[in-house]
């Protein structure tokens, strides 16, 4: 009688584990063990973003107040909820600490936000840029909040940026939204994160 019980047990202890963990991934961030859900309807991304990540480099390079950037940025994962979209996405990477640093966390946010301010004002763009301190498993992140009106296209999307230090590198999660029902699904996704940290 109790091997009948058992059996059907086991088989529904591996069916549960696999329902709850569909989508859920784990990467490693040096040391620190970070797992994401990604959301509902929201697909992988093939890594398609290098040639951004360049342009967003020269763009850095012109700021002289940061430290000389980090060439060792290990991307963690992009989804988005079309491949053709560039908004309504989120990003996850890690890289060296150096701006952290030199700087603080506290500072660098500061540096961060008045290089975009400059960078969208030469661009001429409107955006309204918060912050604010979240923490998700016991991690804390600082959070930007950016909302940015392109004059020329009349149209505005929004950003949030969470960086935290997590085992000595800078741990950073993009999200870009133009819509309040995917930012409170992407939001939800990143809020759900887990973290081990070694």
């Amino acid at each position: 009688m109790t091997q009948k019980l058992v059996k059907p047990i086991i088989l529904m202890s591996i069916l549960l584990t696999g329902i709850v963990s569909f989508g859920q991934k784990t990467y490693k961030v040096d040391k620190a063990i970070w797992t994401y859900t990604k959301p509902e309807n929201y697909r992988t991304r093939v890594d398609n973003f290098s040639s951004s990540m360049k342009k967003g480099d020269s763009i850095i390079k012109q700021n002289v107040t940061l430290s000389k950037q980090a060439n060792d940025d290990n991307i963690l994962i992009s989804v988005a909820k079309s491949d053709s979209s560039d908004i309504n996405v989120i990003m996850a990477d890690y890289k060296n600490n150096s701006n952290i640093k030199k700087f603080t966390l506290k500072g660098y946010i500061s540096k961060l936000i008045e290089f975009m301010k400059y960078n969208y004002k030469k661009i001429g763009s409107d955006a309204t840029i918060k912050t604010r301190e979240v923490v998700i498993d016991k991690v804390k992140f600082s959070v930007i909040e950016t909302k940015i009106f392109h004059k020329d296209k009349n149209f505005t999307y929004w950003t949030t940026m969470y960086i935290a230090e997590l085992s000595n590198k800078e741990f950073s999660i993009l999200a870009t939204y133009d819509n309040e029902k995917d930012k409170k699904v992407i939001e939800q996704s990143i809020l759900k994160s887990k973290f081990i940290i070694r």
